[in-house]
């Protein structure tokens, strides 16, 4: 009745909309102070929550673009999905949805003592005085209304991973932040909250925020401004810092006791955890470094990194007093070699998580000192200096110069790395299954033939062919990464072997509830890794140019059993501005595989050439793609998809291959056209290993929920 209400309030008088977002934070702050009528206040600033969220939506579906939110982001045109997902396509809306996401899980734990009651309700009050301050539901000027019936969505945004992808990635953030409060009562009053809520919290992050990530890449590889599996951008590699130490979270919250062993760490490493996922949340709205999700501005970042600096404030503070006050010695319990191998698992992932932060922290200090980037960081840029005009000069050099991420240091740096959590693993699993003395030795063996494989490299480095997209410096350590897979495919192998052991020995199913699980979470990330990195290290291109002489009809050689053609096929104007159409076809050993290219600009009609070279760099670096582009202007490929590799045909909007009306016709026979292929060999094992980590996270026996058995908050 409450949602129906609030919700019918906003729809009539969205006008109150940001006034009720201010009251929703002065009811959570009353509930925070007021224990006794603590649950009764916060549900009624969650059904608030809840009624804006809904009525958005409704003002979304009904193209009510007289609210700035809706003329901002959508359009009459939009498919209902998109237009739903428009709650998340702006800032207002996300940081409103996180509020929400935020509050749910704080009224859950409202009757927990202490922090861990009340941390995750004032985090979703901060967020929601954001969202008043943003203003979802601010009137749009009367002037914009007067120039444009809406602004519409973003072309890039426009596809169907835009419903499931960012959705996953707010709530793994919100579930993230969601252990902090135990956390600080864990270092406080060492409460036995901590570990249930700990253990329960982080593993639906990383369980989302692997599923979003994995969904993020398919995006990627998509589109033109990616162009690849993963890049480093920074907002991918905040992601990477909050899975890591997400994952060093795992590796001990199950075992953590109060004064037992790391009863200090692992509350700190969930603090630095809920920290990162608000730095992540900034650093996707800043604009200080380069990154290719400049979507949907810039406004909330502060608020996120407010946010950040109050947890790490915190955190030092019950730190300090943790490690300086006095404890109750408690009695040591002998520990095991597998809590000494989970120890260091733990600690290698934090570490990871913080060469990825040590990546993102200097990126933003070579852009505030302005300091001068190397040219190997510049990939491209020489030969688009050579073809540039004085006019473009200017443009690309400072797109060059904006400070990234350095990816492939933070590459070299992390590969050492992966190689120790692989052979770390493969032991932990080996003398589950065999005896300690001879897990050891074939360790040992296993780690001389990982640090000969370093040294003189293997599979990777024979087949690399010098065909696809990678610098010199990456070729360099390709030897590294042969070492790494090698890792990889024994803590995989030693996954196997634990899991057929304990089959064997027991002779029944039902003790895989708990093997199987863990080794499909061991072994998904080993076949992603692979996959990965085999797509990464052995992707090749092809450029196909067109002679401004040949047929429209005419076949181009792909391969000696393969060739294609490309034929215009329809060219429209409609809300996403111009829009073309190929029609692209494959042709081996007799049999065509058909499908369709895509090209989409609303700057101008028919789309300007840019000319055969610019549009090859601007497919195969991203950098130069980032420069040249724009909300309105996106590149489908048509890609077909194999356990072998992924193909695809990337088609550039010019006159010579896409018809656009007779500006076109005059000068499409002067032009020279050109198609690149792309080929990722193996990108199949990067999904059949996301997925088996997800099943293997969903299959894990849980704690239950995180507030049971607790004391409740008192009532007085």
């Amino acid at each position: 009745m409450g949602l129906c209400l609030s919700c019918a309030l906003l729809w009539f008088l969205p006008q109150t909309g940001n006034l009720l977002l201010v009251l929703v934070a002065v009811l959570i702050a009353l509930g925070t102070l007021r224990p006794s009528r603590r649950i009764v206040l916060w549900q009624l600033a969650l059904i608030m929550l809840f009624g804006a969220c809904l009525s958005l939506i409704l003002h979304l579906l009904a193209d009510h673009f007289h609210l700035r939110y809706i003329w901002l982001y959508s359009s009459a045109a939009l498919p209902a999905y998109l237009k739903i997902a428009n709650l998340w396509g702006g800032d207002e809306g996300t940081v409103l949805l996180l509020a929400t996401i935020c509050m749910t899980i704080g009224l859950r734990n409202a009757s927990l003592p202490g922090w861990a009651g009340r941390a995750n309700a004032l985090v979703a009050a901060w967020y929601a005085l954001a969202a008043a301050w943003l203003g979802p539901f601010t009137a749009t000027p009367s002037d914009w209304l007067a120039a444009q019936t809406s602004q519409g969505m973003n072309a890039h945004l426009q596809t169907i991973w835009m419903a499931f992808h960012a959705p996953l990635i707010l709530a793994a953030y919100a579930w993230a932040i969601a252990p902090a409060g135990a956390a600080l009562d864990g270092l406080g009053r060492a409460s036995g909250a901590y570990g249930r809520i700990a253990s329960t919290y982080s593993r639906r992050a990383w369980l989302v925020l692997t599923a979003g990530i994995g969904m993020g890449m398919v995006w990627a590889l998509e589109d033109f401004t990616f162009g690849q599996l993963w890049h480093w951008d920074p907002v991918q590699t905040a992601a990477f810092a909050v899975w890591a130490m997400l994952g060093a979270v795992l590796h001990g919250a199950r075992r953590w006791r109060a004064m037992g062993n790391n009863w200090r760490l692992l509350p700190i490493l969930s603090l630095l955890t809920a920290a990162l996922a608000c730095i992540a949340m900034s650093v996707t709205r800043s604009e200080v470094v380069a990154s290719s999700h400049r979507y949907i501005g810039t406004t909330s970042w502060l608020s996120h990194l407010a946010l950040a600096v109050v947890i790490l404030g915190l955190m030092v503070g019950y730190a300090w007093k943790a490690f300086t006050r006095s404890v109750p010695r408690v009695k040591k319990i002998r520990r095991s070699a597998s809590d000494w191998g989970l120890d260091l698992s733990m600690w290698l992932f934090a570490g990871a998580a913080l060469l990825a932060v040590a990546a993102l922290l200097s990126a933003h200090i070579g852009e505030w000192l302005q300091l001068e980037k190397a040219s190997e960081l510049k990939p491209f840029f020489e030969t688009l200096v050579t073809w540039a005009t004085a006019e473009e000069l200017a443009g690309l050099r400072r797109a060059f110069d904006h400070w990234d991420v350095n990816g492939h240091t933070l590459g070299i740096w992390l590969t050492p790395v992966i190689m120790l959590l692989g052979l770390l693993g493969g032991w932990v699993f080996l003398r589950r299954c065999m005896r300690t003395r001879i897990a050891s030795v074939i360790t040992l063996v296993m780690s001389l033939w990982v640090a000969l494989t370093a040294w003189r490299g293997a599979w990777l480095t024979s087949r690399y062919t010098g065909e696809g997209v990678l610098s010199q410096s990456i070729v360099d350590v390709l030897p590294w990464l042969d070492a790494a897979l090698l890792a990889a495919m024994f803590l995989l192998s030693a996954c196997v072997a634990w899991g057929a052991s304990v089959l064997w020995r027991s002779r029944r199913l039902g003790t895989l509830r708990h093997t199987g699980p863990l080794a499909l979470i061991h072994g998904g990330a080993v076949v992603a890794l692979i996959g990965g990195l085999l797509a990464t290290a052995l992707n090749s291109y092809m450029p196909i140019n067109i002679a401004s002489a040949s047929a429209p009809q005419e076949w181009h050689r792909v391969a000696d059993q393969m060739q294609v053609r490309i034929l215009p096929l329809s060219s429209e104007a409609n809300f996403s501005g111009y829009q073309a159409v190929a029609q692209v076809e494959l042709r081996s050993e007799g049999q065509v595989v058909a499908g369709q290219a895509l090209f989409q600009d609303r700057r101008e009609l028919p789309p300007g050439y840019q000319g055969p070279v610019r549009q090859l760099c601007e497919i195969l670096d991203y950098r130069y793609a980032r420069h040249v582009g724009d909300p309105g202007y996106v590149l489908h490929p048509f890609i077909v998809r194999g356990w072998a590799q992924d193909l695809q045909v990337w088609v550039p909007a010019s006159p010579r291959l896409m018809q656009v009306g007779s500006q076109a016709e005059g000068s499409s026979h002067e032009i020279q056209g050109v198609v690149v292929i792309r080929r990722y060999p193996f990108v199949s094992l990067v999904w059949v290993g996301l997925s088996a980590m997800v099943l293997g996270m969903l299959a894990m026996p849980g704690h239950g929920h995180a507030s049971r058995n607790e004391t409740p908050v008192s009532q007085s």
